[in-house]
Order: C-alpha cells, then sequence, then structure tokens
C-alpha cells in the first residue's frame, strides 16, 4: 500500500493578489496560464493510479476560484472517492465560486472543506463565502492573517531561491525541522510532484536543478509505474536537493512576517 497524506493540485498559479512573501512564488511568474481542465484531469487520474491512498487531496493556487472549470477538476478527482479521505480547497477570500463548485462540494459533504485566508480588507468576501458555504452544508474553516491574531503568527520570508551553501548537518537539521515535510505535504503541478513546494517551484521556474530521484512526473511514459511508486515512497525520508536553496520553514523558530503584504507590480 502506497498512501500520500496529502497532495495538493495546482490547476493555475494565476492569483488575485500579489503577496510579496508568497510561498508559491506567484510574483516570480509573469502570467502564470490556466492550465487546460483535460490535462489537469489526466494527472488526477494519474495521481490516483500511482498512489492506492491520498489522506487529503487539494486544490490550491493561486487563487483556485480563478479556475473556471474547477467543478470538472472536483467531479474528476470525486470519481476516486474510495481512494481518499477528504477533498480541500483553499481561497484568499477575494471571489466567489465558480459555477458548480458547490454542487459538487456538497456531494462530498461531509468529507470536504473549504479553507479560507482572511487577509482583511484584501479579503472582501469572507463573510459571503461563510454563508454560501453553510447554505449549502459544505465545511468551511476562516484562518484570520490580519490584525494581531495571524494564524502562525504570520508568514515566514523564503523568497529567494539562492544556494545556501549548507553543511550536510545544517541541511540534515533544516528538513528535520520542516513543516512541510512533517505534514508530508506534496504538491502537483504540470504533472510533477514533488516533496515540497520548493523543489516544484524551483524546478519550473528553473532556479534549482532538481534531480529525477527528488520527484515524480505522472506524464513520464518512460518510467514504470514500480519506479514511480518508489520514489514516492521515498518521499520525506531523505532530505531533497531543493533543501540546499531554502531558507527554512520551521514551524517554530522561523521569524515571522505579515501576511499579505502586497509586492510591487
Amino acid at each position: 500500500m502506497l498512501t500520500l497524506r496529502r497532495l495538493a493540485v495546482i490547476p493555475t498559479l494565476r492569483c488575485t493578489l500579489r503577496c510579496r512573501l508568497c510561498c508559491n512564488s506567484v510574483p516570480l511568474y509573469d502570467r502564470p496560464p490556466l492550465l487546460p481542465a483535460e490535462e489537469v484531469a489526466a494527472d488526477i487520474d494519474a495521481a490516483f493510479a500511482l498512489a492506492d491512498r491520498i489522506e487529503w487531496f487539494q486544490f490550491v493556487g493561486g487563487e483556485i476560484f480563478l479556475y473556471r472549470d474547477l467543478a470538472d477538476l472536483i467531479a474528476r478527482a470525486a470519481a476516486h472517492r474510495s481512494q481518499f479521505d477528504r477533498l480541500i480547497l483553499m481561497t484568499n477570500g477575494t471571489l466567489l465560486p465558480p459555477p458548480g463548485v458547490c454542487s459538487e462540494l456538497a456531494s462530498l459533504a461531509p468529507d470536504c472543506e473549504v479553507q479560507i485566508s482572511d487577509y482583511g480588507p484584501l479579503s472582501p468576501r469572507v463573510r459571503d463565502l461563510e454563508e454560501l458555504f453553510a447554505r449549502h452544508g459544505i465545511p468551511c474553516r476562516t484562518k484570520i492573517f490580519h490584525g494581531d491574531l495571524q494564524h502562525y503568527g504570520g508568514w515566514v520570508d523564503n523568497t529567494s531561491y539562492a544556494f545556501r551553501g549548507y553543511t550536510q548537518p545544517q541541511v540534515q537539521e533544516l528538513f528535520r525541522s520542516c513543516w512541510q515535510i512533517r505534514l508530508a505535504n506534496a504538491h502537483m503541478y504540470r504533472g510533477r510532484i514533488h516533496p515540497c513546494i520548493r523543489s516544484l517551484f524551483g524546478q519550473d521556474l528553473g532556479l534549482i536543478p532538481v534531480p529525477p530521484g527528488d520527484y515524480v512526473d505522472v506524464r513520464d511514459l518512460s518510467q514504470s509505474r514500480e519506479e514511480k511508486r518508489e520514489i514516492l515512497a521515498r518521499f520525506g525520508q531523505l532530505p531533497p536537493l531543493a533543501c540546499r536553496y531554502c531558507g527554512g520553514f520551521d514551524s517554530l523558530r522561523a521569524e515571522r512576517f505579515p501576511a499579505a503584504e502586497q509586492a510591487a507590480p
């Protein structure tokens, strides 16, 4: 049995905000695409063909409600209902969901949840979203990221992809204390599954020379299912190369900054 604790699928990195410390590196992209729905759907099928079970199957962005075919992707994930425990959506509270999303989520309730990041004045639809999901019986949780009650005390600054020159013990400590590794928070974008977002976006932006053994490309037909499953099973056991380009995601000790500060245009 191969179980993934969390897998976050990213249909787009387009966003309604431009947060300076965005952990998904959105400000580094000029105009990220809206990936074709049929392409993302095929990636979803391929991910479930590799993993026997995924505890949390997530859709994240960018801003996920910018993706007009989101309902179709939720339906495609729901076709694999026996293989996941919960389906999670994450939104920044700026938009209402596109057509069909509430219907698809309601069919999965209570085994789904919408997580809303509340950035104060930057998130004008938070109350509307809470009321909408309540009417449809869809579980919803709002995380406060403004004022004096910022979730986890705010954000960390991990925007630089510079090579850090760490010693091996430093790499091991960075890896050991990383919240992404502890949560087994894998992400998939353009068919590539990485154990952490630094590895994924570092590769996608051409800023980290990620080796083949650090990720799985579900679209790569030259690699067998068994080889891909072996790589996925090793996620979280050894530091990926991306650790050497990372400032750390220590949930206890890393310096905190106000969330959602907007980057210059």
